[in-house]
């Protein structure tokens, strides 16, 4: 029997719809295998179309840890000149790093678009998490519009696990609750 939208995976679902696909070598797409940044920027970039962006068109960005024959330097390079990822101080954008979920869901509501909430309104936000102290105060502000936009999978205690490793699941999660958000918008 095919799966219908209402019983698949998260997974499933983002990689029916090409968000997600599976690395050649891995023919299951393991949920809880770690998401880099070069995984990110490329997931990104098909789900919120971020090559149709006019800053798509801005000039490339040096990168000193990658090459331009790596298959996703392409995706890389858009996520970067939409402002959506960025490279430290010397240039590196470390690819092939795993992304914690305060920057992994920080980037995601980059892509988004980051509420310009107030700091009580931020503080208020994250105040109904008992690990939000854990979160880096460059992530804040965005992870607060992670938060109120639904985007953000926390456990039964309400904890963000800001530090931990996101993983494949976490950013299925958060690109169902955004594809959620574009069918069902809501009513002003």
């Amino acid at each position: 029997m095919p799966q219908t939208q209402s019983n698949q995976t998260p997974i499933e679902r983002v990689l029916s719809m090409g968000w997600m696909s599976h690395p050649t070598e891995d023919k299951t797409l393991d949920s809880t295998a770690s998401v880099t940044r070069s995984e990110l920027a490329q997931v990104l970039g098909k789900a919120f179309k971020l090559s149709q962006r006019s800053t798509a068109e801005n000039p490339e960005i040096y990168v000193q840890d990658m090459t331009g024959d790596r298959p996703d330097y392409a995706a890389i390079q858009i996520a970067l000149k939409t402002g959506t990822m960025t490279v430290d101080s010397q240039g590196r954008f470390f690819p092939d790093r795993p992304v914690t979920r305060a920057e992994g869901l920080a980037i995601f509501a980059q892509a988004y678009g980051v509420f310009q909430l107030s700091e009580d309104a931020v503080t208020e936000l994250l105040n109904d998490h008992p690990d939000a102290l854990n979160i880096p105060n460059w992530a804040k502000q965005a992870m607060a519009t992670a938060l109120q936009e639904g985007f953000v999978n926390t456990n039964s205690n309400q904890a963000i696990r800001p530090l931990e490793p996101m993983t494949r699941a976490d950013l299925a999660y958060a690109l169902i609750q955004y594809l959620e958000k574009q069918q069902n918008p809501a009513f002003i």
